[in-house]
């Protein structure tokens, strides 16, 4: 199919968009002019694009079957930048391919934290700007929302530092045993995506792949012993330590201009104890199963092919 992917300079969209190639499929990844496209597969057409500007993105969509839309932003000064881009992004794109490609697969790639702890709703600007994408893709004919919980795996240029550390026999990991999460393995999350474009099931769904359990600390502390191969420290660290830490964070941005991943509602975010894993509707809508173990996802984040 001819495919039209955002966001293939980052972490999911380049492994998307090397998923895409390898099963046949035409790809035109659109990134900002600022963008690093060194590690875009060699095989994608590339063009530069304003993703807020409707027009630009418009040349890019004739005969266009599927939108891949992953690019977002994880980072921002305030809950209106994140609105601007998360949303602002995806209604350029869904107003741009309403006329260009109107009977084309819009599938967006969301986040577990628009759904928020327990379903509550999100409690964080990033989750509200997220929930906020999914209502504008609603307005598009045909959509499918991927709401992916944390994806693992090498090349993860946020983790790589705590991957680094555990190689060398220490790590930090909350010390509260309540707080259970979604995680997924990158592998498995691009295949998963590139899967739906032949599930005409999963059309108008909200969707969260996921490894089939609720993961704790302590359970990655024992996966990475078992990938190293070796003891590793475990630091426990109480709830309010990433509470004060993303307190800092934020003052820090604020004294160096310098954006940060954490700060405190990533905290509260990070901290919560109710999470819900919802991989059964996934196998129940898809019949899609992950491949991958956990065990053999930390190892192949920890312990990346050289």
């Amino acid at each position: 199919m001819k495919i039209f992917l955002t966001g293939a300079s980052g972490f999911v969209g380049r492994c998307l968009a090397k998923q895409l190639i390898d099963d046949g499929h035409t790809v035109t990844a659109a990134v900002r002019t600022t963008s690093d496209t060194s590690l875009i597969p060699a095989d994608c057409k590339i063009v530069a694009v304003d993703l807020m500007s409707e027009e630009s993105i418009s040349g890019h969509l004739s005969s266009i079957e599927v939108i891949f839309h992953v690019a977002g932003a994880v980072k921002a000064r305030s809950g209106e930048e994140f609105d601007r881009v998360n949303a602002g992004i995806t209604a350029a794109i869904v107003n741009a391919a309403k006329v260009e490609c109107p009977e084309a697969l819009f599938v967006l790639t969301s986040s577990q934290a628009a759904a928020g702890p327990n379903d509550a709703g999100p409690q964080s600007s990033y989750g509200r700007s997220k929930l906020l994408a999914e209502q504008v893709v609603t307005g598009f004919p045909r959509y499918i929302i991927v709401r992916s919980p944390a994806a693992l795996g090498p090349g993860d240029g946020e983790m790589k530092f705590f991957y680094w550390l555990a190689r060398r026999g220490i790590t930090a990991t909350l010390s509260n045993s309540d707080i259970k999460f979604c995680v997924i393995s990158i592998s498995d999350l691009v295949s998963f995506m590139a899967e739906l474009v032949n599930k005409p099931g999963a059309e108008g769904k909200i969707l969260q792949p996921s490894h089939p359990e609720l993961i704790t600390w302590k359970r990655i502390h024992k996966a990475m012993e078992k990938a190293t191969g070796r003891k590793i420290l475990r630091i426990p660290v109480p709830s309010f330590v990433v509470y004060t830490a993303g307190f800092l964070g934020e003052i820090a941005a604020t004294l160096t201009g310098i954006l940060l991943l954490l700060d405190r509602e990533k905290a509260l975010d990070i901290t919560s104890t109710a999470w819900l894993n919802k991989q059964h509707e996934v196998e129940k809508i898809t019949g899609w199963k992950p491949k991958l173990s956990f065990d053999e996802t930390i190892r192949r984040a920890v312990q990346p092919p050289r």
